[in-house]
């Protein structure tokens, strides 16, 4: 009787150390593990990778499962069996915490959300890209998905990194956009989530407020309904290479 009285005081005092509603990482868990590394090829020391159960808040605020980036650039994180948004940060200040500000750097997994099972090792790795200015995870822009677009944008001798992809309900691009996507990456490629399927009409620029200006890097799939295309829903649509040209007014 004491021996069953021990182990029943054990088990209450171990399900005490979780916060509510989060399980022991140890009953049915799984790890991901992976690299960061910077834009130029090296460990991004000091660096979090951090995993979310929804994106609902743009993969803001605290995070549930969160890891360090170690001197050579590896990362493990042990979660429970689940779905997880992933993203990782380094922060210009060096804190493992707070809200992102110009100067940091960032990654957002483009297969998220992850699945996690029971014993189940994943890899994942990132590429940081600078923050340019704009902050990646403004309203309007969604951080993953099923239903979007997705292409590369280039200048008319190279790709145009760091440029958003503006979705539009209507082929009136002189309002604020609807959606937005994340800045290209080196490469030029996009992807440009939407929360529904539908026709979307589609620019890009550098900027994501405010009218065009004389000369700024600016293009579209085409003038007026020529510009838009329909998405299915479950469907990342290849809308090929938008080319981007000084805009002339």
């Amino acid at each position: 009787m004491m021996q069953l009285s021990l182990l029943s005081l054990l088990l209450l005092l171990t399900a005490s150390c979780f916060p509510p509603g989060l399980e022991n990482p140890g009953i049915g868990a799984g790890s991901i593990n992976g690299t960061v590394l910077t834009r130029e090829g090296g460990p991004a020391t000091g660096a979090y990778v951090y995993a979310y159960r929804t994106n609902s808040n743009g993969l803001r605020g605290p995070a549930d499962f969160a890891a360090s980036v170690d001197a050579d650039g590896h990362y493990s994180l042990d979660l429970i069996r689940g779905e997880y948004h992933l993203v990782a940060r380094q922060r210009s200040s060096g804190n493992g915490s707070g809200p992102p500000t110009v100067g940091d750097a960032w990654a957002i997994y483009k297969r998220n959300p992850v699945s996690v099972g029971s014993n189940s090792i994943d890899s994942v790795d990132f590429v940081l890209q600078r923050d340019s200015g704009l902050h990646p995870l403004r309203q309007g822009s969604l951080a993953s998905g099923d239903t979007g677009f997705s292409g590369i944008l280039r200048s008319d001798d190279a790709e145009v990194e760091g440029a958003f992809v503006l979705a539009y309900r209507s082929p009136d691009f002189r309002r604020m956009p609807d959606f937005t996507s994340l800045p290209a990456g080196q490469d030029g490629r996009f992807v440009l989530y939407v929360p529904d399927p539908g026709r979307y009409c589609l620019a890009a620029r550098k900027q994501t407020r405010g009218q065009p200006r004389e000369g700024e890097p600016y293009g579209t799939l085409g003038s007026d309904d020529a510009g838009c295309r329909q998405v299915s829903r479950g469907q990342i649509l290849d809308v090929g290479t938008i080319v981007l040209r000084p805009h002339r007014r």
